[in-house]
């Protein structure tokens, strides 16, 4: 496994020397929305919603439909009905009534029809136009245009995420880089100090327990060196990951720069992040839809009214009847009486779901007030911890030089000086982890007040 792993890095690491492809913070943020498999998705669901809210539009509008058929019959008997002498009946009521009394001296000839084949074909046309359904229709529409919102916000809040992992991903490159320039610093620092200690015990000037000292601590930051080599490659290949890139390209950092404001914070913030956050306004969107599915279930007990017209011809049967044509126009009139009280359970029933929508709302607010107040106070202690690295490695910095300068005129030792670089070199790396954490936090902060997306 070893050997794999260190194939693996020799290549990663050739291929890094070939050719390097650099990026910008904003080129990865749009190279991460892009590839991301979760924008794709909520894209898909904004054009699903869009395409309801037009289907529910159709329910204003008339729906037309027509039909038509073909009918044949083939060798079909010939009608045939004997003559014979129509029947007679003593009065008219007794001829309705069916009640005969004998027969007249009317001769019925009979008939005698030819069919052979028979064929003929119908064809209607109908139009009809909801009037009143009750305010079904409009409340359907509502609800399709407040379920496009929603995923809209639902869009926004996938991005979030994208944009939130990306910056890790990205500043997480910066700080290893930043950490590998810092390491082969320290590394250069401690060899200088080897090759002064060698050359001082060469001419019996120091001990061996005191260049022994500095070797130790030359290969523990040689170590330490090769560990953030290693951890600047794994890096590049989790940037690759979240940006869609393949896993072996040589991506660079190019917005190495940190720039801090101190008021980049606005007085409001807790009000935006109630009025931005995309969680608030898909919950807001779902209290809407609610009180519209109390409306339509309303609607469906009362009255609906509907109006219609209907056209139809009927080609002639040979030998039997002509052609017809029938135009009609119609309404239609539904009212509810009575279902036993199953509209009134049907309205509580919505309305319960409704009261508890509008509760998962109010707590959802209470869960991100507190979020968005820990991290103001995560963004302002990542201020404060830039302020104290700062003082901490210009302190480094002025201890290592004044013992460095004790130490060659012979009034500080080997391991005062081995301390004062190891200050150094974790002084320097605070600073470094304090930066990368303010931009950590002022990403999340965003975040958290709905505006990372924007």
């Amino acid at each position: 496994m070893k050997n794999i792993y260190s194939l693996l890095l020799c290549v990663l690491i050739t291929t890094h020397a070939i050719g390097q492809e650099k990026l910008s913070l904003k080129e990865s943020r749009n190279l991460a929305l892009e590839y991301n498999q979760k924008i794709k998705i909520a894209d898909e669901m904004i054009g699903e919603s869009n395409a309801n809210v037009k289907f529910a539009y159709t329910h204003f509008l008339p729906n037309f439909s027509a039909s038509a058929s073909y009918n044949f019959y083939h060798d079909i008997d010939d009608l045939k009905m004997p003559g014979s002498f129509l029947p007679t009946a003593n009065s008219l009521t007794e001829a309705r009534q069916g009640i005969y009394s004998g027969t007249s001296n009317v001769y019925f000839p009979g008939l005698d029809i030819k069919m052979g084949n028979i064929d003929y074909y119908s064809a209607n046309l109908n139009v009809s136009q909801p009037i009143y359904f009750g305010g079904k229709i409009r409340s359907s529409y509502h609800m399709s245009q407040m379920g496009a919102q929603i995923s809209s916000y639902n869009k926004d809040l996938q991005s979030s995420d994208v944009l939130l992992e990306t910056d890790q991903a990205y500043w997480n490159l910066v700080s290893v880089k930043e950490k590998v320039v810092l390491a082969d610093k320290y590394t250069k620092m401690l060899s200088a100090l080897v090759r002064d200690l060698q050359n001082a015990f060469e001419l019996e000037i120091t001990t061996k327990n005191e260049l022994l000292k500095a070797q130790v601590q030359l290969n523990q930051a040689k170590l330490d060196l090769f560990r953030a080599q290693n951890a600047l490659v794994l890096s590049k290949m989790a940037l690759c990951q979240v940006i869609g890139k393949e896993i072996m390209t040589n991506v660079v950092a190019i917005d190495t720069t940190i720039s801090i404001d101190q008021n980049n914070v606005d007085a409001d913030y807790m009000q935006k992040a109630l009025v931005q956050r995309p969680e608030l306004l898909m919950l807001d969107n779902q209290v809407k839809i609610s009180k519209e599915q109390i409306k339509s279930t309303r609607a469906d007990y009362l009255p609906q009214l509907g109006v219609g017209a209907s056209y139809g011809y009927t080609s002639k049967i040979e030998n039997l009847i002509g052609s017809s044509k029938m135009f009609a126009v119609k309404a239609s009139l539904s009212v509810p009486i009575f279902h036993w009280q199953e509209r009134k359970h049907k309205v509580a029933a919505d309305k319960f779901r409704s009261k508890q929508t509008e509760l998962e709302l109010d707590r959802t607010k209470d869960l991100i007030k507190l979020e968005v107040q820990q991290s103001y106070f995560n963004l302002q202690e990542a201020l404060q911890q830039i302020e104290l690295a700062k003082v901490s490695m210009n302190q480094a910095n002025e201890n290592v030089e004044l013992t460095q300068n004790s130490f060659y005129e012979g009034l500080a030792n080997t391991t005062e000086l081995l301390d004062a670089q190891a200050f150094w070199q974790n002084a320097h790396s605070e600073l470094i982890d304090s930066k990368i954490n303010y931009k950590l936090k002022e990403v999340s902060f965003q975040k958290s007040i709905g505006e990372l997306a924007k």
